[in-house]
């Protein structure tokens, strides 16, 4: 009779979450619609945490026919539209008003796409940080030695301060962790120009012998003076790939399927963690959200 009765409350837990879920899909695609009308020069529109991923977190994001990034938190409308099925259509208007032209005293957030100089500081940490990762002792601690040599410890974030410069070497689990990093170089370089195309999502790249990672290694500062960008719809078009390949990927973990040959689970995470940051999300490089 206990069993039954879990099993009863489990399925009710279930129905629930696939309701909502697919309340938040059709308000998700109404609400794309509102910024199709409001915007008909709006490219690149997505909708983020609507299959997977904490639903409180749904959100559509968009570049307008400026050139400025969006993005719209969902949860409030939908639950407002929940409570007032009939002012759905009003909801939606207003919150989408709200976000564009704010009032003076209301909070919201446009993704704000990184400068060429932190992307190029941002390399120059990962360099330091995968070359301290070094399972050769002598190798990490010339790693170390550069790093300290050309300051880049201001480019560290906290995590990794402490990861490169902690008196005590660290455990086997955070060098594997933090050397898995070298595939968050691999858009860095690519959007810095340092190679012509991101290679496929299963194949790992050798960051040591890229020119640019070379010229990064010789001369720090003069690497960040030179730094120049992709234009931000490229990098923007790469995310949202990684995206889809990451969604692909916690789909087959989820539902015990392998993960198709083509992608590689560590090696996705890393590139689009790093595109991600690329394009805004994140406070900080420890605080990037790559919900699915």
């Amino acid at each position: 009779m206990k069993a039954t009765n879990l099993f009863r409350r489990w399925w009710r837990q279930q129905n629930e979450r696939n309701t909502f879920k697919k309340g938040m899909i059709g308000f998700s695609k109404l609400c794309r619609a509102a910024v199709i009308r409001g915007d008909p020069a709006a490219v690149n529109i997505r909708v983020r945490a609507i299959w997977y991923g904490d639903q409180t977190r749904s959100r559509i994001l968009w570049t307008d026919g400026m050139g400025r990034k969006w993005q719209w938190h969902l949860f409030v409308p939908f639950s407002g539209a929940l409570k007032n099925p009939s002012e759905r259509d009003n909801i939606i208007e207003r919150s989408l008003q709200n976000l564009l032209n704010p009032p003076e005293d209301s909070e919201w957030n446009e993704l704000e796409f990184r400068t060429a100089d932190e992307v190029a500081q941002r390399l120059l940490a990962l360099i330091a940080v995968v070359w301290s990762a070094n399972s050769n002792e002598e190798l990490a601690q010339q790693g170390i030695a550069w790093a300290a040599k050309h300051s880049i410890d201001t480019f560290l974030s906290p995590l990794e301060q402490r990861f490169v410069f902690d008196a005590k070497r660290p455990d086997q689990s955070d060098i594997v962790n933090f050397g898995w990093r070298a595939e968050a170089m691999i858009p860095l370089i690519w959007a810095l120009g340092g190679i012509p195309l991101l290679p496929p999502s299963h194949e790992r790249a050798d960051i040591w012998r890229i020119p640019l990672v070379q010229q990064a290694r010789q001369s720090p500062a003069d690497f960040i003076a030179r730094a120049r960008l992709r234009p931000e719809n490229e990098v923007g078009v790469e995310e949202d790939r990684l995206y889809s390949e990451h969604w692909h990927v916690v789909d087959a973990l989820l539902n015990r399927r392998p993960v198709t040959a083509s992608l590689d689970a560590g090696i996705v995470v890393e590139r689009r963690y790093a595109l991600s940051w690329m394009i805004g999300y994140g406070t900080s490089w420890d605080e990037v959200p790559i919900d699915t």
